[in-house]
């Protein structure tokens, strides 16, 4: 089975950034971190079967696809033997 290398983009860095302070802020430290742990695990876990996620609805391409994670969507590009995440966002009702 093919591995692929993650990485995590500057844009979707600040994401995560800005989801650990918005759920610090609103709830406790304790909840953002182990909200962004879960995060971090499922966007490493893209290093396998990357292509079990669906085609993104938010970002036009082939090779882009969205995982959700309890509301959250990563949006992330496939290229040969890596995964990028761009984007990590909260999905709105």
């Amino acid at each position: 089975m093919k591995e692929y290398k993650v990485v995590i983009e500057p844009e979707a860095r600040r994401d995560l950034e800005n989801i650990y302070d918005f759920i610090m802020t609103n709830d406790t430290k304790v909840k953002a971190v182990r909200f962004l742990r879960k995060l971090q695990k499922a966007i490493m876990s893209l290093n396998f079967m990357p292509l079990r996620c669906r085609q993104s609805i938010y970002i036009q391409g082939d090779n882009i696809r969205d995982m959700i994670v309890q509301g959250y969507t990563i949006c992330y590009i496939i290229k040969e033997d890596s995964v990028h995440i761009v984007t990590v966002f909260r999905q709105r009702a």
